[in-house]
């Protein structure tokens, strides 16, 4: 048993007395734990098979914790042996194999001192999803669960054919194109000469996990000085050095990462939000054959006001998972808005791996241009 002391406040208050604020040291036991393996596998046909091993933290551990010696084979139904090997960075595992449609996959980890982990999960046959077409009509739309008012313009998706067993996840989308086909990378070299230039060290570190990688958005870099830098003029001169450092370049595809959220809601009977969550619609349902949604993005409403195009592509994602996918992502997002409530139960993120945690499950994605403007 190992004891951590926390601080907490205490702070009173009368109609007629103000008592100072008081703080003590409380020591509160934390029992030792064993730590589990952690896999992380969602699979779909669009992109190569990828995997992440890692372990379950202690209370007191920050850093990530990265399994890199294991043994990692996934077996479809039909007998084909495709084998994960380890990248050496983060806990990845890679194969240049794409996953099928329609198939199911076994997966098989071994690491030494560890029992045989296992799971199976499949990529569920593709249903064609459109858009009809349709005119912006906006409304004010009031979200029950955090009771804030959204300006939304109803949208219909359909499936062309009637789904016995729906399960589907949107999300609303919008991509810049004078920023969305940038990419952006900072060498080691480069690094150094901020580190000589006054990075602190716990920056410097957060930083060494970025270079030499080819990244979506430079906030990616600009985010740790923000967070770790507290001098205000050393900030401004680390910023205007990195932005002389990066390198750059220009890709020709849209790429997942670059595109950025906006704001979707269920407005059908087998379709909700989960909590808080104002970006990810999840149904599942019997017998569907559409989807009606209410989509917003606050920019194009403004500009619209304004009749100002802004030349940005607003895009619906629709995603056809399997039934351990679907889990996942409710539980999670219901685990995630459960923090800020110190009344609430604890929330188990669905997993269906055998002798770890984690989740391996398959899912469709198909991306819909809705519009430009």
């Amino acid at each position: 048993m190992k004891k951590f002391i926390f601080k907490y406040l205490l702070v009173s208050f009368s109609v007629f007395f103000t008592f100072p604020a008081c703080v003590k040291d409380m020591e509160i036991d934390v029992p030792e734990t064993t730590k589990e393996v952690v896999v992380t596998c969602l699979f779909n046909p669009q992109d190569k098979w990828e995997l992440t091993l890692s372990e379950t933290k202690n209370i007191q551990e920050s850093d990530d914790i990265y399994i890199e010696d294991a043994n990692v084979e996934i077996t479809s139904e039909t007998g084909e042996i495709i084998v994960l090997d380890y990248t050496g960075q983060k806990g990845v595992y890679k194969s240049d194999d794409y996953p099928e449609m329609g198939k199911t996959y076994t997966l098989k980890v071994n690491i030494q001192g560890h029992k045989e982990i296992s799971a199976e999960s499949t990529v569920p046959n593709f249903v064609k999803a459109t858009v009809p077409d349709f005119e912006i009509k906006w409304v004010k739309y009031l979200y029950p669960n955090n009771l804030m008012d959204y300006d939304v313009f109803p949208l219909q998706v359909n499936f062309g054919e009637t789904v016995q067993d729906a399960r589907f996840l949107f999300r609303s989308y919008y991509f810049d194109p004078s920023e969305g086909y940038k990419r952006y990378m900072l060498t080691m070299e480069s690094l150094d000469k901020l580190k000589k230039a006054g990075l602190p060290e716990n920056a410097y570190t957060e930083s060494v996990t970025l270079v030499d990688q080819w990244l979506v958005n430079q906030w990616a870099f600009d985010h740790i000085l923000y967070d770790f830098v507290v001098d205000f003029d050393l900030k401004n001169r680390l910023s205007h050095l990195l932005h002389q450092e990066l390198k750059q370049k220009t890709v020709s595809a849209r790429e997942y990462e670059a595109f950025g959220r906006s704001v979707c809601f269920g407005n059908d009977f087998w379709l909700n939000n989960v909590s808080y969550d104002v970006i990810t619609v999840i149904g599942e349902g019997q017998n569907i054959n559409q989807a009606d949604l209410l989509y917003s993005e606050m920019n194009l409403k403004y500009n619209m006001d304004k009749n100002s195009p802004m030349g940005w592509e607003f895009w619906l994602e629709a995603v056809q998972g399997s039934k351990d996918y679907i889990d996942y992502y409710r539980s999670y997002i219901l685990q995630v808005s459960q923090r800020i409530n110190p009344y609430s139960e604890p929330v188990m993120v669905q997993s269906n791996l055998n002798n770890a945690t984690g989740i391996f499950a398959g899912f469709n994605r198909q991306m819909i241009l809705l519009f430009i403007y």
